[in-house]
């Protein structure tokens, strides 16, 4: 694999680049992994919000999300005209039956229900993954899900994930493989009466807009794979 920081050089962006806000659960595997894509083109801007004080359930991130763009001490200024977008990246855990993701859709449907009337588009947007953020970089290299007797040998999901990859997951490289991650877990998408199936991720949905901003440098990283 390529090690990205010695083979390709940051582009900062542009004053009209695309704006992607990730609020996120967790706080190393997520922006580990979003970061990567800082700086591969100059159209494109990609900010990690990560939780405050291990607040990760979806309410809080909410809150969170709230402090950053919307109240008088706001961190960020969102350029709705500009198309910049605020995605919520979160794993299904125990949230969904508490009603907290709920509670998270409807913050965004709201907000996107004022927005779409001014500016034509929906700019608040969730993305679950069950169970965890984990199932997103697993389809990174694995065509089909895991399966559950795999996933018994180890404690923990992310334990799981993490020794699929030989030597780990990669965040300097293995990010270069979005394209196959998004048909990968596409193929094994579903909902069943309106929630996430197991090893399924919308993450993807993101992905896709990252891609188009991207693609061709994407297509250049490649070219290094050993």
């Amino acid at each position: 694999m390529i090690a990205r920081r010695r083979d390709y050089i940051k582009k900062e962006p542009s004053r009209d680049a695309h704006k992607i806000y990730v609020v996120c659960e967790g706080a190393s595997s997520e922006p580990d992994y979003f970061n990567f894509f800082r700086g591969l083109s100059m159209n494109l801007d990609v900010i990690t919000i990560p939780p405050e004080n291990g607040k990760t359930d979806p309410v809080k991130l909410k809150e969170n999300a709230e402090s950053t763009f919307l109240n008088a001490n706001k961190r960020y200024e969102l350029d709705y005209k500009q198309g910049d977008v605020v995605w919520f990246v979160i794993d299904t855990d125990t949230w969904e039956e508490e009603g907290k993701i709920e509670i998270l859709r409807e913050f965004c449907s709201q907000k996107n229900e004022v927005i779409m009337k001014e500016e034509g588009y929906s700019p608040w947007k969730v993305a679950q993954s069950n169970p965890s953020f984990e199932i997103w970089m697993y389809y990174h290299l694995f065509e089909n899900k895991p399966s559950e007797e795999n996933i018994a040998k180890y404690s923990t999901f992310k334990e799981f994930v993490n020794n699929s990859f030989s030597g780990g997951f990669n965040y300097e490289s293995d990010p270069v493989r979005i394209g196959t991650a998004i048909i990968n877990s596409k193929n094994n998408f579903s909902l069943k009466n309106g929630k996430l199936g197991k090893f399924s991720t919308e993450v993807y949905c993101l992905a896709e807009e990252i891609l188009k901003f991207v693609k061709d440098d994407i297509n250049r990283l490649i070219n290094k794979l050993k």
